[in-house]
């Protein structure tokens, strides 16, 4: 039986930062063709920030956000392989 090589911690850093940078950058692209910055400020509050900043702040949101799914995916994925060759020598 041949054992399970493991993923690097560099290889699992890429696998998730590099596919959720590129659908943020999707993400970002749509919501704000669609909204404009400025108007998505709640209740007329007076908060003077650039539209530049918004799309900035609006960027990394996405990006975390599909930080976050890309690291279940990698994880759920690690962990079933790792059952898989428990239940299946």
């Amino acid at each position: 039986m041949e054992e399970m090589k493991s993923i690097s911690l560099t290889q699992q850093f890429i696998s998730v930062l590099w596919p959720s940078f590129a659908m943020a950058i999707v993400a970002s692209g749509v919501f704000f063709s669609a909204f404009d910055p400025r108007d998505l400020i709640p209740y007329n509050l007076d908060i003077d920030i650039s539209p530049l900043a918004a799309y900035s702040i609006g960027f990394l949101l996405f990006w975390l956000l599909c930080i976050l799914s890309s690291w279940g995916t990698l994880y759920f994925a690690i962990s079933n392989c790792r059952l898989t060759a428990r239940h299946n020598p």
